[in-house]
């Protein structure tokens, strides 16, 4: 049976794990749990559920192999590079990647955060003035590498790389004073695997956040 791997009928955090496994080639069940409309923003789809998974820690997204069953996006990305012998034996190396792939998860936050503040408008240029010190800090790090590791991708390139995605379509100009990101999201979105998902109507027609959200609740155009 093909793992599951399951969250709301948007990208958020589990996007970084469908490119992962679309990646790989992996066959799994892409679960989706519907919220409702506005005003009430039902989330029953989810919670009706949410308690009879045998989750340890029920949330979404999760993802179930066998008996592996676990929660938290950030273990769930890891567990897929892990499980595709993408880790280093080095252990210093390994502690890099996951500072990493957290440094990405609070960048991340910031952004999420702005884009469900009902505060959105009067927010928003507050965070486009604190954009550059996040590009700039990736852009430096990554320098003349092909992936941030090195010339070999791993799970935080698949974060980093979603998020950049989400960030042009907010602002198409955002990262035209760091070329070498830019060069490295479309190196990214040029492996074979991720261009054909990314091209998909699968992939186009699901929104960056759920409903409740100021921006990214709309299908791509």
């Amino acid at each position: 049976m093909a793992p599951t791997l399951a969250y709301w009928d948007i990208r958020g955090l589990a996007e970084m794990s469908r490119l992962m496994m679309h990646y790989h080639g992996d066959a799994f069940e892409d679960r989706q749990y519907v919220c409702g409309p506005a005003p009430d923003f039902d989330r029953s789809d989810w919670t009706a559920k949410k308690f009879s998974l045998g989750l340890d820690f029920p949330n979404l997204p999760y993802y179930m192999d066998g008996d592996l069953k676990i929660t938290q996006s950030a273990a769930i990305l890891e567990y897929l590079a892990d499980k595709h012998d993408m880790l280093p034996l080095c252990k210093k190396r390994k502690a890099e990647l996951r500072m990493l792939n957290n440094q990405i998860m609070d960048f991340r936050g910031t952004f999420v955060s702005l884009c469900y503040n009902p505060n959105y408008e009067k927010l928003v240029e507050g965070f486009r003035a604190k954009l550059p010190d996040h590009l700039k800090a990736f852009e430096s790090y990554l320098g003349d590498k092909n992936w941030l590791s090195g010339e070999s991708i791993n799970f935080p390139d698949f974060n980093l790389c979603e998020l950049l995605n989400q960030l042009v379509m907010w602002d198409s100009t955002c990262l035209d004073a760091y070329p070498k990101l830019k060069a490295y999201l479309k190196r990214f979105e040029q492996l074979p695997n991720i261009k054909t998902y990314m091209e998909s109507e699968e992939f186009r027609k699901r929104p960056c956040n759920n409903k409740q959200a100021k921006w990214g609740a709309g299908a791509k155009k």
